[in-house]
C-alpha cells in the first residue's frame, strides 16, 4: 500500500465529516507525499493538515504549529494510522483546543495540544519536537518563550 492507495481512501474517511472541507493536495501519484488540508465549511481558517510521508510509514498531522506524528509500517495498519490522523484534526479543528507552544527563538521545541481542556476528559497530545534545540537553549540561557492559543468550540 502506497501514499496513492491512501489517497483514494480519503474521502470515504471524509465522508463522515460532512460539515468539513478537505483537499488533497498531492499523493495521487505514486512516490508523492500524501497531503491532505482539512477544516470546518464554517471556519476556513483553523486549517490542520494531514500527511504521509511516501513510505507510507510516517503519518503527521498539524495544527496551529503543534505537530503530532503515528507510525505504521504493515499494510494492514495504514488505513487506521491515516484515520486516526484524520480524526485528530477533525477534533482539532472543531475545538475547543488549546495549543501550547515553546519556541527558542524562531524554532518550536516542544508543543501540546489538549482537546477538550475544561471538559471531563480532556485529551492530551504532547510533542517535544526539538530536544537538542531546547537543551541548548536552556544551556545557553537563552528564553524559551510560551504561546498560549485557544480555539472556541465551534456551534455547527
Amino acid at each position: 500500500m502506497d501514499t496513492s492507495d491512501l489517497a483514494d481512501l480519503v474521502p470515504g474517511l471524509m465522508a463522515s465529516h460532512p460539515k468539513h472541507a478537505w483537499v488533497v493536495m498531492s499523493g495521487r501519484h505514486g512516490g508523492e507525499d500524501l497531503i491532505v488540508e482539512i477544516h470546518p465549511a464554517l471556519a476556513p481558517e483553523r486549517r490542520a493538515q494531514v500527511q504521509v510521508f511516501r513510505g507510507a510509514e510516517v503519518y503527521f498531522m498539524d495544527f496551529a504549529g503543534h505537530s503530532s506524528k503515528d507510525f505504521a509500517y504493515e499494510d494492514e495498519d495504514r488505513p487506521e494510522a491515516l484515520q486516526g490522523r484524520i480524526e485528530l484534526a477533525v477534533r482539532a479543528t472543531l475545538g475547543p483546543t488549546r495549543v501550547v507552544l515553546e519556541r527558542a527563538g524562531d524554532v518550536i521545541v516542544r508543543s501540546v495540544m489538549v482537546i477538550d481542556p475544561d471538559g471531563p476528559a480532556p485529551d492530551q497530545d504532547m510533542i517535544v519536537t526539538r530536544p537538542v534545540p531546547r537543551v541548548a537553549a536552556r544551556l545557553r540561557g537563552q528564553e524559551v518563550t510560551r504561546e498560549v492559543l485557544e480555539f472556541p468550540a465551534i456551534k455547527q
